[in-house]
């Protein structure tokens, strides 16, 4: 599967000074994402669609989360599945209608 490089980018933004963006998972998200414009975002939603429609297991999305560059030892993702989801909904909502 390909990864876009738009993945990886806002990966490599959850590190292990992502508190300094706030205490919630969508402060970590929009901190990651405020690096991003409208086109990216776009190219990451549909990736993560991707992931969230596939047949990949929770041990598998962690897999790939932590193969992009995401400092895990950091950034407990217990659920992937709800991270990545959470991530989609906010591009979605910050994207122009």
């Amino acid at each position: 599967m390909h990864i876009p490089e738009e993945f990886y980018d806002f990966c490599l933004y959850l590190h292990q000074d992502f508190e300094l963006y706030g205490p919630e998972p969508q402060d970590w998200i929009n901190g990651a994402m405020r690096h991003m414009d409208n086109a990216s975002r776009l190219v990451l939603k549909d990736y993560l669609v991707l992931l969230l429609t596939g047949d990949y297991s929770d041990s598998q999305l962690r897999e790939i989360i932590s193969a992009a560059g995401t400092d895990t030892s950091f950034l407990d993702v217990r659920d992937p599945r709800q991270f990545l989801g959470l991530t989609r909904d906010m591009i979605n909502s910050s994207l122009p209608q």
